[in-house]
């Protein structure tokens, strides 16, 4: 398992929380899009989402925020903006895994995210890997499914 990056972003995670409580939504939300600020480590960064699926801030692929992506799948057709809505709604809190476009890179990976719900907005930040490892897939033979 990538232990390092699990705590790394969700580190990441914590802190754009804590930004949040101090900062509030709007700075928040800004700082998040800004794609040289606090919540970009090089393939890492914080992406936010309202409850119902429409983009808030994503410092990598503008073009999707204030859209609705709630639709948006991955290049092997997983819905994962539906998945972090709906486990967020229910828990509050979780992970996923799907396949996207590694920053600067042509070339997709498997990407774990974890995301929280804070307010009316879900907090996310994810590390890239290669597909072998799917913690999704480990998750699920133990515990059940996340939906």
């Amino acid at each position: 398992m990538k232990v390092p990056e699990q705590i790394e972003v969700r580190n990441l995670l914590q802190k754009a929380i804590a930004f949040y409580q101090i900062a509030g939504k709007e700075a928040t939300l800004r700082e998040i899009d800004e794609r040289g600020g606090q919540f970009v480590h090089d393939d890492r960064y914080l992406f936010a989402v309202d409850v119902e699926g429409k983009m808030l801030a994503h410092p990598i692929r503008k073009e999707l925020t204030g859209r609705s992506v709630i639709d948006l799948k991955d290049p092997s057709g997983k819905n994962f903006i539906r998945k972090i809505v709906n486990v967020a709604k229910k828990r509050g809190y979780g992970f996923t895994e799907y396949e996207w476009q590694v920053p600067g890179r042509q070339v997709e990976r498997c990407k774990t995210t974890f995301f929280e719900r804070v307010d009316g907005m879900v907090l996310c930040c994810g590390f890239y890997s290669l597909k072998e490892s799917s913690y999704e897939g480990i998750f699920d033979r133990l515990f059940g499914p996340l939906e």
